[in-house]
Formats: C-alpha cells, structure tokens, sequence
C-alpha cells in the first residue's frame, strides 16, 4: 500500500517512529541479530532527523531503503561479507554414501567469540557513556531503550514536549555513537 507524503507529518523521523516495528521485523529478518537491527532502526531515525531533504512520494518506501542500505553499510564494515551468516548451502560432494539426503551443510549462526567479547565491550563503553549524559537526557534515554516507551509515552509521564524527547534521546544516541567511534579507532 503506498502512502503519500500528506498522509504523514512532516518529518521523515516521524516516518520511522510509525514504522519502527515493521523496520525491526524487515531488517532482523535480514540479519538475524535483534541487537543489529535494533541498531540500524536507531541509525535509520538519525538519519531520517538529520536528512535535509522533502518527503518523499513514498516516505515509507524511502525510510525502508535507508535501513537497507545501513544493513549492508554495516555488514561491509563489520563481516567484510555480502550475506548475512546462517545460510543452508549444498555441494553435491559433501554428501556421504552412507547419507541418503542431499550435502547440506548449515552454517553457524551463532556469534562468535570475538564478536560475543566485542559486544561486550561496546556495552561496557556505552553503559558509560550513558552514565555521563545529563539526568534529564539519561532518563529519557533509558526510558527509550530500557523500558521501550514511545516518545509520546515519555513526553506525556515527564510532561514534556515530545520535540524535547527526540532531542534527548538524538543527543543520547549521538553520544554513543561518537564513544563506540573513539574507541574503535583509538582516539
């Protein structure tokens, strides 16, 4: 069903907000991770806020393709791989004698090690960063995330302008993207 823009406020924020479970459920799917996905959604609102561009015919569409494209500018950087894991591939000669079946051979999809201790440690950075946003900001923030409010949810138990949560919450996410930044790359 397509949407057009004057069906929709006026901001592609509030675009992915309406979508946001439909987003989750499109790009986990895709990546087989709640946690990535989750992330991708986040980036896909910060992007949307921060796009200096009109609605779109098709906003929904356009919110869509941007989530897509965050997936695969996520696997490019962190799995240097086109696929997602988890995928069943054949080749006739993994098949034994023995085995009647076909050669299937499952790939592993669970995380790694590596990838568990990254995580980890990302959590740890964040948890900090958190840790060190204004009151007001954190609340809001841990309310978002923790306690999975809606803004307007937060906006009404804080009796503030729902502008006011997005603010907080962008400033929160903007924090902890430039904390993983700075230690990702050692600065």
């Amino acid at each position: 069903m397509s949407e057009s823009a004057g069906q929709v406020s006026a901001s592609l924020e509030a675009v992915v907000e309406k979508y946001y479970d439909d987003l989750l459920q499109f790009i986990g799917k895709r990546c087989g991770s709640e946690a990535v996905a989750e992330e991708i959604v986040q980036e896909t609102w910060v992007r949307a806020k921060s796009a200096p561009v009109r609605i779109p015919e098709n906003p929904r569409a356009y919110v869509f393709r941007i989530a897509r494209n965050l997936l695969t500018d996520h696997y490019r950087r962190n799995h240097n791989a086109p696929e997602p894991m988890g995928r069943l591939f054949y080749h006739p000669a993994w098949s034994s004698e023995e085995d009647s079946g076909p050669g299937i051979v499952e790939i592993d999809q669970g995380p790694s090690q590596e990838d568990v201790a990254a995580a980890h440690q990302e959590l740890r950075i964040i948890s900090k960063t958190v840790e060190t946003l204004p009151t007001k900001c954190r609340q809001v923030f841990l309310m978002y995330r923790g306690e999975e409010l809606s803004m307007r949810e937060i906006s009404e138990k804080l009796d503030v302008s729902v502008k006011t949560v997005e603010n907080h919450i962008r400033r929160a996410m903007l924090e902890c993207r430039r904390s993983l930044h700075k230690a990702h790359s050692g600065k």
